[in-house]
């Protein structure tokens, strides 16, 4: 785990970051496409019914390898289409409506409007670039995260933007944070991870030979964890 040593912050050239609950929360929640999609055919679900299909039909796929659903955005949109209308068909949607449910959750999930940065994010992405560290956003979203980013005010903040959809691998697999170091023309060993989920963030990150910590936005900062972003500062600098 990442942290402080002994003689002060830990001296770094790069930081990347999640995106979802890392920077963003969804508004108002992250089962909202789901839920709008299927009211808008006539079925209404909870959220915590659209969370169980979810998991039930991505647990198998969780750290899965896409390169060929990658190679393009048409190609992607059919895969994860599929793993939509799964979604969608396990919450009742009826067969003759599952084209356009499926297309109506993915518009939402590329909405603006549908995400909020949390407060601590703009004061942490300006420190970091100010002291000449650079930065990524690395996560497992959908292809149009660049874009989406840049609409949220982040674009001239990061230095690169990787999502699972267009690199072909999902997090954990540490093919995605080494894309990501690349990218940015940065090594593992000079770079640290900060992420919400211990497996695809924290473990992740340390398979593909990073430091990580864990950002408990909702816990007490402690050993390898912070609970805020505004603790960077105090923790790292630029080497």
């Amino acid at each position: 785990m990442f942290g402080q040593t002994e003689r002060g912050p830990l001296v770094v050239e790069s930081v990347l970051l999640d995106f979802a609950e890392t920077l963003v929360t969804a508004v108002p929640c992250w089962e909202q496409p789901q839920i709008v999609a299927c009211w808008e055919c006539g079925r209404t679900v909870t959220a915590e019914e659209v969370k169980e299909a979810i998991w039930h039909v991505w647990e198998p796929l969780e750290g899965c390898a896409h390169p060929a659903a990658s190679v393009s955005e048409e190609a992607y949109t059919a895969w994860i289409g599929e793993i939509e209308r799964r979604i969608l068909a396990r919450l009742g949607v009826p067969a003759d409506h599952l084209d356009r449910a499926t297309t109506r959750v993915m518009q939402l999930q590329a909405d603006p409007s549908g995400y909020c940065l949390y407060p601590d994010v703009l004061p942490a992405l300006t420190w970091l670039r100010q002291n000449g560290i650079r930065t990524a956003i690395v996560s497992n979203f959908a292809w149009c995260l660049p874009e989406l980013t840049d609409a949220l005010g982040l674009g001239g903040l990061v230095d690169a933007v990787v999502t699972s959809a267009r690199a072909g691998y999902r997090k954990p697999r540490p093919e995605i944070f080494h894309l990501a170091l690349a990218g940015l023309g940065a090594s593992a060993e000079r770079a640290i991870f900060i992420g919400d989920d211990p497996l695809c963030d924290i473990g992740g990150a340390q398979g593909a030979g990073m430091a990580a910590i864990l950002l408990a936005r909702r816990r007490r900062g402690g050993p390898g964890r912070i609970a805020s972003l505004r603790a960077l500062p105090r923790l790292i600098c630029r080497g």
